[in-house]
């Protein structure tokens, strides 16, 4: 792409980066390191393509363009308060949705079954706050279609019926919530008189049964703020720990994302050495840790404390055994 003005400034090519991944959520489409400098101001390169047409990686234009990108990622990310998540799985970035607190979540929720957003297509839906355009911000509703049958439920407390897992469930719904983009259905299971949370997509009737004569009370001591505390970490029973994980820096979003933490070091230049991000966190459920860390492969390294160290360690170790 040969361009047709002086390149912007570094504070306007990452605006131009903002709207380009704001234009990519709207219309779904993957935003890789080759369509950036094909169609953001800012990022020509001279770099050679393959066969596809794609920046042929590991060349020295590659590497320049991709070290600029991941500054410009992190600025988006750090004075902007825009994330741009990297899937190691397609090679691509996407706009990261914003997060709701407890009580933004249930006005969400108690208002998404009757409120239009206008200007935004109805047969499309995307993720919370994917969508913005010169003229304001709009927002886009991800809702599983189930999500206003039981909101009414719940506000009317009758109880519903529907198939789970084989057996027909009869449920009193107390609360609706997300946890990694899943919508989950929590009360009691009157079937067994157990609390539970279902997921809606999981949830097999091609229609719910709502039972308006048979009404019910949510426990006074119900909290809806920790019925979707579906994290181990958040009420696992191991000695808490502080946990320091190395991480590479095109997955550090991703691995926040999913066991939370803080970054306490920043990369600096892409490839080098000590560049990698590291992430502290609590941890209290040792098990969970480590499964999540080792579905990052050689992307985390867990460096501390020499108890979730030698727990990573024996079950690699144990996995070699089981192999051979």
């Amino acid at each position: 792409m040969t361009p047709v003005a002086p390149a912007p400034d570094a504070a306007q090519r990452i605006l131009n980066l903002a709207a380009y991944a704001a234009d990519c959520a709207r219309t779904h489409t993957p935003i890789t390191l080759s369509s950036i400098v094909d169609d953001v101001p800012g990022y020509e390169s001279e770099a050679p393509r393959n066969d596809d047409g794609d920046l042929a990686p590991d060349t020295k234009e590659w590497e320049a363009v991709r070290k600029r990108l991941q500054r410009d990622v992190k600025d988006l990310r750090d004075s902007w308060g825009i994330s741009l998540d990297y899937d190691e799985t397609d090679h691509s970035y996407r706009l990261a949705p914003p997060f709701f607190t407890a009580k933004e979540r249930r006005a969400l929720l108690a208002a998404a079954a009757t409120v239009d957003v206008e200007g935004l297509p109805s047969t499309r839906p995307g993720d919370l706050g994917a969508a913005i355009d010169d003229s304001g911000a709009l927002v886009i509703l991800k809702l599983h279609a189930l999500v206003a049958t039981f909101r009414v439920a719940i506000s009317s407390r009758s109880r519903v019926s529907f198939e789970y897992d084989g057996r027909t469930r009869t449920v009193e719904p107390y609360a609706l919530g997300m946890w990694r983009n899943h919508w989950y259905l929590a009360g009691r299971d009157a079937t067994t008189s157990h609390f539970r949370r279902f997921r809606l997509d999981r949830i097999e009737s091609p229609a719910i049964a709502v039972d308006t004569a048979s009404t019910f009370e949510i426990p006074a001591d119900f909290d809806p703020d920790t019925a979707f505390a579906l994290d181990p970490n958040e009420w696992g029973t191991d000695p808490p720990v502080r946990a320091r994980v190395r991480v590479s820096p095109d997955h550090v979003h991703a691995f926040v994302d999913e066991l939370g933490g803080e970054i306490v070091r920043l990369p600096g230049v892409l490839g080098a050495a000590g560049d990698d991000t590291f992430v502290e966190l609590d941890v209290r459920h040792y098990d969970s840790f480590r499964t999540r860390l080792l579905a990052f492969g050689r992307n985390a390294v867990v460096l501390s404390p020499p108890v979730l160290v030698d727990a990573v360690r024996a079950h690699l170790v144990a996995l070699a055994g089981d192999a051979g």
